[in-house]
């Protein structure tokens, strides 16, 4: 076993091994390869499956409303991303024939449902 500086200053340990290491992931790299080499290795990436749950949630609630262009707008208010936007939470009541109180009320509802905590501005914006 030596080492050697390398560019960045750290001292690189070199052993048959791991040069025989580094020669097969700069070969796995040149042709494409590393994918399948993580994948032969047991290491390609796992889907997160908080993240998963997510979007089967996210997906349920959409598919499941009766008036989807409501459902989006909730779901684009409940998360937060409205805070984006210039429309208010009137706004989004009158776009859908709602009270700002009766949006509110669905927004809450949407957050419960899917485990999310309630936005400061759905409060104060409703009033």
């Amino acid at each position: 076993m030596c080492t050697h500086q390398t560019n960045a200053g750290v001292t690189a340990v070199r052993t048959p091994v791991a040069d025989g290491v580094r020669d097969i992931l700069k070969d796995c790299e040149q042709q494409g390869l590393v994918d399948e080499l993580r994948q032969a290795l047991g290491m390609e990436p796992r889907p997160d499956a908080t993240a998963v749950r997510a979007v089967r949630d996210l997906v349920y609630e959409l598919a499941g409303a009766k008036n989807r262009d409501l459902a989006v707008d909730v779901l684009i208010y409940a998360t937060g991303v409205a805070e984006f936007e210039a429309t208010s939470l009137r706004g989004y009541a009158a776009r859908h024939g709602l009270t700002a109180e009766g949006f509110r009320q669905q927004v809450l509802a949407m957050q419960r449902r899917l485990g999310l905590p309630p936005r400061p501005m759905q409060q104060s914006d409703a009033n």
